[in-house]
């Protein structure tokens, strides 16, 4: 199973901070701490607590269709724009 994959289940209805998906997932800390970096520029989960440090994330409905995409099997590509692009696109 992906790690993505694993991180979206942990996060499937529910909140979470990161230390609460290793111990779900097992998997190392440093992997779960970058893959939500990606995951969140990707708006596939977002921040709904924020204190310090401290994050609390929850998956968005675009995750949550990429968890459901990857549960079927399916392979699934996703595309990003950044706030720069969509602003050049829009303009011209």
């Amino acid at each position: 199973m992906s790690t993505i994959r694993m991180i979206l289940e942990a996060l499937e209805g529910e909140m979470s901070n990161p230390g609460e998906v290793v111990i779900k997932t097992k998997l190392p800390r440093y992997e779960v701490l970058a893959a939500f970096h990606i995951l969140e520029e990707l708006d596939l989960v977002e921040v709904v607590y924020s204190k310090g440090s401290h994050k609390v994330y929850q998956l968005t409905d675009k995750g949550l269709e990429v968890l459901e995409a990857l549960k079927r099997g399916e392979e699934v590509e996703i595309t990003h724009k950044t706030k720069k692009e969509e602003i050049q696109t829009s303009s011209t």
